[in-house]
């Protein structure tokens, strides 16, 4: 049997939408502990997905476990051992939070070590179409914590990896979720990065800048006034930018309202994860959090925005655990990366 855990992400930003020097998106974000994927594949007569899926869900798991499957079968040609994938935790889907590539990430590591093949992420995030703007998902799942990487040349497979830090581990999340709302995906989200007008290099290299001498040094000095002051500045120009396709500068009104309260508040580090509808707020320790927490919640039972959901996250620096547990040798670690 084996069994996959990856942390959700956050994706806080594009460094250049408009690749005015060759390169396009280069992203910045990191891998959050209160979300996960945990899935489990042990033989089965064929294959057959159980667990927290509903049938969409279900459908899309076949239809990569299939895509992979192929692959994995070109190594071992007449391989009759076929897999039972359970679904033991799922990240929810298009809530800015990277369910899609954490997934398939995941099924592709579960079924090479279930086949032994080896394959590393990046394979498999071509195999099945992920990393095409950005390597977010891709280091998280490698290596857990903060990462920036470079976007993608022409020649570029995955985008590479610039910067990985350590998140500091005092500082705490507040995630905004409205289940009324999904992020712009599919072929909504193909339109909007072919429809949308050039992204200014001027505005390109305002957030090159706030990320190089603000956001990065704030971050290796914990300086939790000036990391939020550079995420919400950055997250400014990339939701000016996207709000004709996610209809304001964040998804969810009701989030939107709730994050510039908490702006309001004195809370500097504002941010929507990729499109959405999931808000952000930076924070300094555990007991901001629950402070902030407490007062949005407040202001939720006295108004129309009830069924909001708050979680309280903490970076993790821990990457994927990938783990096979065999009679011979109970819980052997098959691949383990540590931070």
């Amino acid at each position: 049997m084996i069994t996959v855990t990856a942390p959700a992400r956050l994706h806080l930003g594009f460094l250049d939408l408009g690749a005015n020097l060759g390169r396009r998106y280069g992203s910045i974000g990191m891998a959050i502990d209160s979300h996960r994927v945990r899935l489990q594949v042990h033989p089965g007569d064929h294959l057959q997905i159980t667990g927290q899926a509903n049938e969409a869900i279900g459908l899309k798991v076949q239809t990569l476990a299939e895509q992979i499957i192929a692959r994995l079968q070109q190594h071992r040609p007449g391989q009759s051992i076929s897999p039972h994938i359970q679904l033991q935790e799922m990240i929810p889907e298009h809530a800015g939070l990277g369910s899609g590539t954490q997934l398939a990430i995941s099924l592709g590591h579960a079924l090479a070590a279930f086949y032994g093949v080896t394959l590393n992420s990046s394979q498999i995030a071509q195999l099945t179409g992920r990393g095409k703007r950005s390597g977010i998902g891709i280091n998280t799942f490698e290596r857990g914590g903060f990462v920036v990487d470079g976007g993608l040349a022409d020649s570029s497979d995955v985008p590479p990896l610039l910067m990985h830090h350590a998140f500091p581990e005092s500082w705490r999340i507040l995630l905004i979720m409205d289940p009324h709302y999904q992020g712009v995906h599919g072929q909504a989200e193909k339109k909007a990065f072919t429809t949308l007008p050039r992204f200014s290099a001027t505005d390109s290299q305002a957030i090159c800048h706030l990320t190089l001498m603000q956001l990065l040094p704030a971050l290796v000095e914990a300086n939790i006034d000036a990391f939020g002051a550079a995420i919400t500045d950055i997250q400014s120009l990339i939701g000016e930018y996207f709000a004709p396709a996610q209809g304001g500068q964040f998804t969810s009104p009701r989030v939107a309202q709730l994050l510039h309260l908490a702006r309001n508040m004195g809370h500097r580090g504002i941010a929507q994860s990729s499109w959405g509808p999931t808000g952000c707020v930076f924070v300094d320790s555990p007991e901001a959090a629950t402070t902030l927490k407490a007062a949005l919640e407040a202001q939720c039972q006295q108004t129309e925005m009830r069924g909001l959901q708050f979680h309280v996250t903490a970076a993790t620096q821990k990457p994927a655990q990938i783990i096979r547990d065999c009679p011979e040798t109970p819980f052997t670690q098959l691949r383990s990366h540590h931070g």
